[in-house]
């Protein structure tokens, strides 16, 4: 059973590396943070809201979280909305970092608040 968690690990680890290797050139922090902003913008009921680049952030950070669920101790009820809001509260606490990239902004917001135990 120990052998089998540690191959799982070692998968997502090196999906995790690669997907932040093809991310790091393409797409970087600053672009995550303005789908952010109009995520953010839809939530609150703005129609000025770009539902394209807000159903990207929801999906991006989604798909981060899930890759990253069995190494998170994120309660079962949290919500897209939830997750989505934690990211974004990373973000505008670290605007120095927004040239990193996206996804690794993404699993170190996670990781801050469902530390695995």
């Amino acid at each position: 059973m120990k052998f089998i968690k540690r191959v799982s690990f070692l998968i997502v680890l090196s999906a995790m590396l690669l997907f932040t290797f093809l991310d790091s050139s393409a797409y970087d922090g600053n672009e995550l943070v303005q789908k952010m902003r109009e995520f953010e913008k839809q939530e609150r009921g703005d129609p000025s809201a770009d539902y394209a680049s807000s159903g990207f952030y929801m999906g991006y950070v989604v798909g981060v979280y899930e890759a990253m669920r069995d190494f998170l101790n994120a309660p079962e009820n949290v919500t897209v909305a939830q997750v989505c809001s934690i990211v974004g509260k990373h973000l505008k606490e670290n605007p120095e970092k927004w040239n990193q990239p996206a996804s690794a902004l993404v699993i170190k917001a996670l990781q801050k608040a469902f530390p695995k135990r």
